[in-house]
């Protein structure tokens, strides 16, 4: 009994599935060649758009880059290299002499 179950919920499943693709879900509208057309200029569009934006883009860029105060750099002291009587005292422990 349970398997007529389980025939019967697989019915209703399918019946839905078809009803959903009969209504237009799975169907395009046109010709191949004009869906062909309409997508290359709404790509041209696209393509022009994004190197419009690029374009605006390098010239703020450009523009800003002209614009940057130059920041002076603080003097760093150079350190003396370590002499041989420091390297030699570098891990002793100084001590009070008597």
């Amino acid at each position: 009994m349970a398997r007529g179950d389980q025939r019967e919920r697989d019915r209703a499943k399918k019946q839905a599935r078809l009803q959903k693709e009969a209504k237009g879900g799975g169907s395009k509208e046109g010709k191949p060649e004009q869906r062909n057309l309409a997508d290359s200029a709404a790509l041209a569009a696209k393509v022009a758009k994004k190197a419009e934006l690029k374009k605006k883009q390098e010239e703020e860029e450009q523009r800003m880059a002209g614009n940057k105060p130059v920041v002076a750099r603080s003097k760093v002291k150079k350190k003396e290299p370590a002499g041989l009587d420091d390297l030699l005292s570098a891990g002793l422990a100084k001590t009070k002499k008597k």
